[in-house]
């Protein structure tokens, strides 16, 4: 959502949140970020198939920046996606992905990978970028501070521990 709001500088982002729709942790996020702040440059689509999504990026004055929530939800294949991003070659499409194992889960999201000039990886509330454009391997940016904090520390699984024995 922090990526999000800060792309709302440069032009008009679309979310589709495939995955979470407007869940209420979606809600707090935006929220939290204040993205109010960027109204009518930030826009949320829930369900919009690959024909709607094709019309909705083909009109005038259409969404700069597309953010995928997530690949494996959407509903649009591989191929679909890249006949997307070759049509629309203007635009930056950006795909969130499941993981399995600390990799994008199944071979589509695999293939996009690779396809992909920066790739990010969230860990721990914390941003890695895994791409051939960091100047800084290694480096990351901290999320949420808070958030990093519990689970460097196990805080979180302490007071689980704490409640659980009745302490």
């Amino acid at each position: 959502m922090q990526l999000a709001k800060e792309l709302c500088n440069y032009g008009t982002t679309l979310y589709l949140s495939y995955e979470e729709g407007i869940s209420q942790s979606f809600q707090m996020r935006i929220k939290r970020e204040r993205m109010s702040e960027v109204q009518g440059r930030f826009r949320v689509i829930t369900d919009d198939t690959y024909e709607e999504l094709a019309e909705r990026l083909g009109r005038p004055k259409s969404a700069k920046f597309v953010i995928i929530d997530s690949f494996q939800e959407s509903g649009i294949t591989y191929d679909q996606f890249m006949e997307l991003i070759n049509r629309f070659h203007r635009k930056s499409f950006i795909f969130i992905s499941q993981e399995y194992k600390g990799e994008p889960a199944g071979k589509p999201a695999g293939r996009l990978k690779y396809k992909a000039g920066i790739k990010i990886r969230v860990v721990g509330y914390k941003a890695y970028c895994q791409g051939r454009f960091t100047g800084d391997p290694g480096s990351c940016y901290t999320i949420w501070e808070e958030g990093e904090l519990r689970t460097s520390n196990n805080i979180e699984k302490d007071e689980h521990k704490e409640t659980d024995s009745g302490a």
